[in-house]
């Protein structure tokens, strides 16, 4: 009796397990294009960082580097600075008695150049007049 039970809804159960295999199929199909972009955007990050690193070896191996950082010592005045420390790879700069127009000169200098800024110190130390320490590397 089962087996003409079978026989009878045959198609049925064709057509279920069709619909079975199809809907599978669907989920298989969405989680591995879901990986697919998850994947491609992980490249696409990684090739950008990869670009960056690139440009700013660039930028720190170039010799305009040098002159960038001798700038710090020559922007002001001679006696504004009180210490000026160029080591391998790191730069040391001490500032006193800085207007605001020089503190702005100097800051937006150092945020334009491609460095790390390790430290940055400002105070006041008088009326309209400034204090600068920062440390950067490259």
């Amino acid at each position: 009796m089962s087996l003409i039970s079978i026989k009878r809804f045959q198609n049925e159960l064709i057509i279920f397990l069709l619909l079975l295999f199809v809907g599978f199929s669907f989920f298989y199909k969405f989680s591995a294009q879901k990986s697919f972009t998850s994947q491609k955007i992980k490249i696409q990050e990684s090739v950008s960082e990869i670009n960056k690193v690139v440009e700013l070896k660039t930028f720190w191996d170039n010799k305009k580097v040098k002159k960038e950082i001798i700038k710090f010592k020559t922007m002001v005045s001679k006696d504004k600075v009180k210490k000026f420390e160029k080591r391998s790879g790191k730069l040391a700069v001490t500032y006193q008695n800085l207007s605001v127009k020089e503190l702005n000169r100097i800051g937006k200098k150092l945020v334009a150049t491609h460095f790390k800024i390790s430290k940055l110190n400002i105070q006041e130390s008088g009326k309209n007049r400034y204090s600068m320490e920062f440390t950067c590397k490259w």
